[in-house]
């Protein structure tokens, strides 16, 4: 699609293989598998009281990560004060600051590069005949030794129901080896300005206002991205003689076999 297309458009973004999620043999025959297990006609079984949700595959987990890395990886680069980041090693699932009944509607989303943090904000403005102008977020850290701002993209204008995207990016203090953990406090800036009901119009003058919402938790897992490993034995022998190998002996009271209750998954750690 890359090479044959007519809109120029499409070439504005260099084609990057790296951001091609790589599938290994491994993982295609277990989705091989999992298709043909998925399309043998079920034992009819009593309904239950709810709907379910099945886990995901290792394989599933993988992809689901890389797709929601790669969602957010084109429009990020299209920002020049973050082409010098490099690629989206994760973007975290939305995450919702406010109430939907709120007067301001405020979800975020945590992207981790290397060496940075971005944290996406989407507001929307439900109050009826206002706008708001220059909207941003000011979001502090609870460990400000570990991750310092590098810089604000606020919103220039947020009509009534219109949402709009404001960026704050923050600096690994301790370089791309660390996996800061903080909390942030999470509060709007903005300039309010009433809609002139005869022209449709914002009025020339407005005030200053501050809304905060919910605090945005930075945890471990926010840096884990889900690895398949459809061999144990060669995953470990990779691991090499390092020295960090420690042998326990652990007693499970009260269960006479574990015999199918045991799955192994791997995490990689970007």
């Amino acid at each position: 699609m890359y090479v044959s297309a007519t809109d120029k458009s499409v070439f504005d973004t260099p084609f990057d293989i790296a951001a091609i999620p790589v599938v290994t043999k491994e993982q295609a025959d277990a989705e091989d598998r999992t298709k043909k297990l998925t399309t043998v006609t079920p034992t009819v079984k009593a309904p239950k009281a709810g709907p379910t949700k099945s886990a995901q595959t290792g394989a599933e987990a993988v992809a689901s990560a890389s797709a929601a890395a790669q969602k957010y990886q084109q429009e990020l680069l299209k920002i020049p004060e973050m082409q010098a980041y490099g690629s989206v090693l994760k973007s975290s699932p939305v995450v919702e600051l406010t109430e939907s009944e709120t007067e301001y509607i405020v979800s975020v989303v945590k992207h981790i590069f290397k060496e940075h943090i971005v944290l996406q904000y989407e507001v929307k403005n439900t109050l009826p005949d206002t706008v708001l102008e220059e909207v941003s977020v000011i979001a502090t850290p609870s460990e400000e030794e570990e991750l310092e701002e590098d810089f604000i993209i606020p919103a220039a204008r947020l009509v009534t129901d219109e949402p709009g995207t404001i960026y704050v990016s923050f600096k690994k203090i301790n370089g791309e080896g660390a996996f800061a953990a903080s909390s942030f406090t999470n509060v709007l800036k903005f300039t309010t300005k009433e809609i002139d009901p005869t022209t449709g119009e914002p009025e020339e003058t407005g005030y200053d206002d501050e809304y905060q919402v919910e605090d945005l938790e930075l945890t471990g897992s926010d840096y884990v991205i889900p690895a398949f490993a459809g061999n144990f034995n060669h995953i470990w022998e990779q691991v090499g003689a390092s020295g960090d190998e420690q042998v326990e002996t652990l007693q499970l009271s009260g269960v006479k076999s574990i015999a199918g209750k045991l799955t192994t998954s791997f995490c990689k750690i970007q």
